[in-house]
């Protein structure tokens, strides 16, 4: 057997030897530093590469492997741990975009491993994706045990999406005003790069020059605009359409962290709240937001606001250390979310969207909305100080 993967496909296994031999996860603040004194006990890892065969990890000084509930094998943890380290060597050292190492895979397949992911279990409940590891895990507070499902993240690897682009559903209607004409709608509309794909910066730069401003009007899709308010109140659909209107009139669509929109926000006062400070009220707003995506919030059905999710992420630093952000610790999670996270133009053709029409007499343009995860530090565009200045910065090698 021989099992090729990228980094990415690699660092779960990582993860898995990882949680099996240290027997614990620590929860961490959003500079994915360790919080000490919060942390899940780890009691087995749940694999099922194929359905009905559920294998059983328990940690221990022992590693006891359970096929359903049937004992198969044992295994010394230190040579979990040895195994872990060759892993990591694998990953940190290799140039090629997917490798492998026979002396890996052979340990993996003597404990019942024959995938390097575990067949994640596909679920639009799960955050909108996949759960790549599932453990039994004990709360250090209440002793109590639970199964929490959590997707993988790599500070090594590229970052994957929190919320996608799906046309309409997630297309926000804005109308272009100021002095314009037929002929300034196909001058727009005609901006593209040299592959033929729409150029957003230069549409944006475009509407700029002519002096041309845009006012978000709604959502484009009723159930989107019913969820928005079912999560954050009557006022959400007007923040969401501040903050597009950031990343794509002020600051052209370039990488843009979603935090970097919240001194924007407050300036602006898209909600109308007219408090004298409304920095936090726009950032608690926004962290919610995100934590109702992570936990199924989607706008191409309605949503009843419940969560089925008890998970969260685990990611792997640099410096190899694992840690855990879960929903049992929200204050921590919801920080992770509103640092890592960054704006996103999805397809712009695929996604009906970046294109201006005619509607009534009146000129609209529809933003998508999409967010990544942006596990790398990067060059950030920034509002700067509640000015109507965008510093754009030339360093922009995150993910």
């Amino acid at each position: 057997m021989e099992l090729k993967g990228n980094k990415g496909e690699w660092s779960e296994i990582y993860i898995f030897f990882k949680l099996l031999s240290d027997g614990k996860v620590y929860a961490a603040d959003k500079d994915m530093k360790k919080i000490r004194d919060k942390f899940l006990n780890i009691i087995r890892i749940i694999r099922e590469e194929i359905k009905g065969k559920k294998y059983s990890y328990y940690t221990g000084e022992k590693i006891k492997i359970k096929l359903n509930e049937n004992e198969i094998a044992t295994v010394d943890c230190s040579k979990i741990s040895n195994y872990k380290n060759k892993v990591w060597d694998m990953i940190v050292s290799s140039t090629e975009t997917t490798f492998t190492n026979k002396d890996v895979t052979d340990f993996l397949e003597s404990l019942s491993i024959t995938k390097l992911k575990s067949p994640a279990e596909k679920s639009n409940d799960f955050f909108g994706g996949t759960q790549d590891i599932v453990l039994e895990t004990q709360d250090y507070r209440s002793g109590i045990n639970q199964i929490m499902g959590f997707s993988c993240k790599s500070d090594i690897d590229a970052g994957a999406t929190l919320f996608n682009a799906s046309g309409d559903n997630t297309n926000f209607e804005y109308k272009v005003t100021g002095k314009i004409s037929e002929k300034i709608m196909e001058e727009f509309n005609s901006l593209v790069d040299s592959q033929g794909h729409t150029a957003v910066g230069k549409r944006m730069k475009f509407l700029r020059d002519k002096n041309l401003d845009v006012e978000f009007i709604n959502p484009v899709g009723d159930i989107a605009r019913e969820n928005l308010i079912t999560c954050c109140g009557t006022e959400m659909p007007k923040i969401i359409g501040g903050m597009l209107k950031y990343y794509f009139y002020e600051c052209r669509g370039e990488k843009t962290d979603v935090k970097d929109c919240l001194n924007y926000l407050a300036a602006n006062d898209f909600a109308g709240y007219e408090f004298k400070n409304n920095y936090d009220t726009y950032r608690v707003r926004i962290e919610n937001l995100l934590y109702s995506m992570f936990t199924g919030l989607r706008f191409g059905k309605k949503w009843n606001g419940r969560s089925d999710v008890n998970g969260g992420y685990i990611v792997v630093k640099k410096d190899g250390d694992v840690v855990a952000y879960h929903s049992c610790i929200a204050d921590e999670f919801k920080d992770f979310l509103l640092e890592k996270l960054r704006f996103e133009t999805p397809s712009c053709t695929r996604h009906k969207c970046m294109e201006m029409y005619k509607k009534d007499g009146e000129y609209f343009i529809k933003f998508p909305l999409q967010f990544r995860f942006s596990m790398k530090t990067s060059g950030k565009v920034r509002y700067d100080d509640f000015n109507e200045n965008v510093l754009y910065v030339a360093d922009n090698n995150g993910i």
